[in-house]
C-alpha cells in the first residue's frame, strides 16, 4: 500500500472515530455495520470484488450521493482495518483501485 493511501485510511479513522454526536452510538454488539465474507462470494467474486459488494450491501451504494452513516462507534470504525488488511494482502492486484476508491467515498 502506498503512502497516500496509508495517510488517506489514517485520516479515515481519525474522521469515523469524531462523528458528531447527533449520530447515533451504537457498540460492537449492536451495530448494524458488520462485515463477513462468505467463502461462495469469495469463490464467485475473489477476495477483493466479495468485499466491495459486501461494503455495497452494508454501507450503500456510492452512485446513489454521499454515504450517510445510520450510527457511529466500533462496527463502523472497523471498516477502516478491513480495507487496510485486504489492501495489504492483495498490494499485487489491480482491483485494489476499487478498495481505495472506498476509502476516497467514506
Amino acid at each position: 500500500m502506498d503512502h497516500e493511501t496509508k495517510g488517506k485510511l489514517q485520516q479515515l479513522s481519525l474522521f469515523l472515530s469524531n462523528l458528531p454526536q447527533t449520530i447515533p452510538y451504537a457498540d460492537a454488539a449492536q451495530t448494524h455495520y458488520r462485515f463477513f465474507l462468505d467463502d461462495e462470494k469469495i469463490e464467485d467474486m475473489g477476495p477483493i470484488g466479495a468485499l466491495n459488494r459486501e461494503l455495497e450491501c452494508v454501507m450503500g451504494q456510492r452512485h446513489n450521493g454521499p454515504i450517510s452513516f445510520k450510527e457511529r462507534g466500533p462496527g463502523l470504525e472497523a471498516v477502516v482495518d478491513v480495507l487496510e488488511s485486504h489492501l495489504i494482502e492483495h498490494h499485487n492486484s489491480p482491483e485494489t483501485i476499487l478498495l481505495v476508491k472506498w476509502v476516497d467515498d467514506l
